[in-house]
């Protein structure tokens, strides 16, 4: 799978434009807030139709207008018969709103969840290590990704988060006296039985996952630093009793505060300490490596083609085993899109990569200019 063009309107601080790109590497060379992570985020949109830097959508729209635009074109020859794709999607601002249409060729999509795995992409950028260091985060990193390679953990988290919220509404109308206590049974059953198969479905990946994590840490760290993801499996056999034990709890503080909306995914050291408070920021970013290219082999394992790789701005906080072992995965790597203010100190860290193919585009406030 490459990407092989994409066309943008009215997005960050774009107007309008069209790039081609090379099968392999493309560079986005600019000083600081020139656009060129912008750009990134324009192609990176159609990973899961929604910013990698988790912006709303109406912050996506260029200033003083009332839409953005962006159609891709890819290309996948990994099938029996090559296969050439168009993607488009335009977000329109009305008032505070905003109105999203999505098509695949020429067809409208109604549920993008539809297209979760049609473009695989990874995204490398400055504020991965939060994965080391917040358990929040790092939950809802595993949660995105198993929603992305299975429809049913999609569809069961949103109907978990759906059910929450409902929840919630009702622990405030209680706390009001607008309602009773008895309502809340519905809502705890439908969580217990929605949180039951999350909860098997996030041990059964993590699993999976586990193993891609540790080869990649020990690789990255010569040996030096281990890692186990550990999940609390004991939880599911008492589920139902810990959920409703804080059902008072609840009701006295206006939200739910057990189920897998608050379930711990912890990193744990050889001494099985939470690295969070044991690793070194240098570890750390190990960790947040080699999580990410966890993911990239994660996706690789089950669908079978390289994802592609987007990278923001990172290569020069590697130190210099770090920056080997990443030329490496670049090396073998399909298609990967990077942004740099300074192309030539990157490139004299990546020397070997001169013998593939690559593209290198010149942003200045918007404008992009193919120097080579």
């Amino acid at each position: 799978m490459q990407i092989n063009k994409i066309y943008i309107q009215n997005f960050r601080n774009y107007d309008h434009s069209e790039i081609i790109f090379s099968p392999f590497l493309n560079f986005f060379i600019g000083e600081n807030a020139t656009g060129k992570s912008n750009l990134l985020e324009a192609i990176g949109y159609f990973i899961l139709y929604r910013s990698f830097r988790n912006l709303k959508d109406i912050d996506l729209i260029q200033w003083n207008k009332d839409f953005f635009y962006l159609k891709l074109e890819t290309f996948d020859n990994s099938l029996i018969n090559s296969q050439k794709d168009t993607y488009e999607v335009g977000v329109q601002k009305i008032y505070q709103t905003v109105r999203k249409k999505v098509k695949k060729n020429n067809k409208k999509i109604n549920k993008i969840s539809e297209l979760f795995g049609s473009i695989l992409g990874v995204f490398f950028i400055p504020e991965d290590i939060i994965y080391t260091e917040s358990l929040t985060s790092r939950r809802n990193f595993f949660d995105l990704l198993f929603s992305t390679i299975d429809f049913e953990y999609f569809s069961l988290f949103n109907e978990y988060q759906r059910c929450l919220k409902q929840r919630n509404e009702l622990l405030r109308r209680i706390q009001e006296k607008k309602s009773q206590i008895s309502e809340l049974d519905f809502w705890d059953y439908r969580l217990i039985e929605i949180g039951k198969k999350i909860f098997q479905k996030r041990i059964m990946y993590l699993k999976d996952l586990e193993v891609l994590l540790q080869n990649r840490i020990l690789e990255i760290s010569n040996q030096k630093d281990y890692v186990a993801i550990v999940y609390d499996q004991n939880l599911l056999e008492s589920y139902e009793r810990f959920f409703f034990n804080h059902r008072i709890k609840d009701i006295q503080t206006g939200t739910t505060n057990f189920g897998i909306h608050r379930d711990k995914i912890n990193f744990y050291d050889k001494n099985q300490k939470e690295i969070l408070l044991s690793f070194s920021q240098g570890q750390k970013r190990t960790i947040a490596l080699s999580l990410k290219l966890a993911q990239y082999d994660f996706y690789k394992k089950i669908y079978n083609k390289k994802p592609i790789l987007f990278i923001d701005d990172v290569i020069r906080e590697l130190d210099q085993n770090r920056r080997k072992y990443f030329l490496k995965l670049l090396l073998e790597c399909g298609q990967a899109f990077f942004t740099t203010p300074n192309f030539e100190e990157d490139m004299n860290i990546f020397k070997k990569l001169q013998d593939k193919e690559c593209k290198i585009f010149k942003i200045l406030n918007g404008d992009i200019h193919n120097e080579f």
